[in-house]
């Protein structure tokens, strides 16, 4: 059920009504390309929706996401005035049995997710790109086309735009604390199918995958700052300080303090995170030479041994015997070509420029 035909919409009508025959309130329902359903109403131009749901004039409400199968469908809108705070998840089984009821979709899961108050719909709508454009001042005036990804994408599968926004949502909150169920939730994907296509795309398990790159930040921070090691660890997402040295060790080799002092001599550090279009026929030297170039960053290359070396990133040049350029990969310094390295497995790629203390 991928498309947005009247059909499917007058299915979502009749699920409200059947909502309202045992609860005695209305919803109304948001798809992702702007239609408007409630029990006497269907509306497919956006203009006219925008008025429409300007004259509902929503001074509180709950968003109820339908998920159908791994994809966003839309959105049912309940008003709170007549809803006592209790009854709220009830009110969501309603509306999933009344989906269940009038959705043929017998080899799809149909889901209604938790509840999200209207009051924080901008982190919906941040998460999202812009599915829907309410703001917290102004609720539901303004109801745009679905935009998950930009428009230079929108030939990506279903998969790809859902590993585009996973993507996005960790890379944008390293910082917190990042389990599959609250990832999965905030991107509106059930955990077991993210968990799965972290597995089946990336050859890596999601935790790993999550693991990698705050040890990457982290990295950062021991170099750049004097934080504590305990505060550190919170600053990356880890609740417990003992639990993140033994990541760190585990990753790196080594302690986190016994990397802050052994590479004091770090000025420089570039992390590139996973990507959705590292393929296995990328290497690292390729993504690499990709990440400088989209972000407008200089770098010179030459042959050594058969090999390209890259030897000077952003005028920050070896320096034989005093200073030099170095990479990472998954946070461990390899001993093999960065052109020979395929990335098809790996989850994060670091180049570091670092001075030779002793000189």
């Amino acid at each position: 059920m991928n498309n947005y035909s009247p059909k499917n919409l007058s299915n979502i009508q009749k699920a409200i009504k059947m909502f309202q025959e045992i609860t005695n309130n209305n919803i109304i329902f948001i798809n992702i390309t702007g239609a408007i359903v409630d029990c006497n109403t269907l509306l497919f131009d956006l203009n006219i929706s925008t008025d429409y749901l300007r004259t509902l004039n929503f001074k509180s409400y709950f968003i109820f996401p339908l998920v159908i199968e791994t994809n966003l469908y839309g959105f049912f809108i309940l008003g709170k005035s007549n809803i006592e705070s209790d009854a709220i998840s009830l009110c969501g089984k309603y509306i999933e049995i009344s989906c269940k009821k009038y959705i043929k979709s017998s080899d799809e899961q149909i889901t209604i997710l938790s509840p999200l108050k209207g009051s924080k719909l901008n982190t919906l709508v941040n998460t999202l790109n812009g599915i829907l454009n309410i703001s917290e001042t102004d609720p539901i005036t303004k109801v745009s086309t679905p935009s998950l990804i930009n428009n230079s994408n929108e030939s990506l599968s279903d998969i790809d735009k859902n590993i585009l926004m996973a993507l996005k949502y960790i890379n944008s909150n390293l910082e917190k604390s990042l389990t599959l169920e609250n990832v999965s939730q905030k991107i509106y994907l059930s955990p077991s199918y993210l968990s799965r296509i972290f597995k089946n795309y990336f050859n890596d398990n999601f935790i790993n995958y999550i693991n990698l790159q705050k040890i990457a930040l982290a990295q950062e921070k021991l170099i750049f700052s004097n934080i504590p090691i305990n505060k550190l660890a919170h600053h990356v997402g880890f609740s417990q300080t003992s639990y993140f040295t033994k990541i760190f060790k585990q990753k790196v080799g080594m302690t986190p303090s016994k990397y802050r002092k052994y590479n004091s001599g770090i000025k420089k550090i570039y992390t590139i995170h996973r990507d959705l279009y590292w393929h296995s026929n990328k290497s690292v030297y390729d993504i690499s030479k990709e990440f400088f170039n989209k972000n407008n960053i200089s770098f010179k290359a030459h042959d050594m041994n058969g090999y390209p070396y890259i030897y000077s990133i952003n005028d920050l040049n070896d320096i034989r015997g005093k200073a030099g350029w170095i990479y990472t990969v998954d946070c461990s310094q390899p001993i093999t070509p960065a052109s020979e390295i395929s990335v098809s497995d790996r989850s994060v790629v670091q180049w570091i420029y670092t001075e030779n203390k002793q000189s």
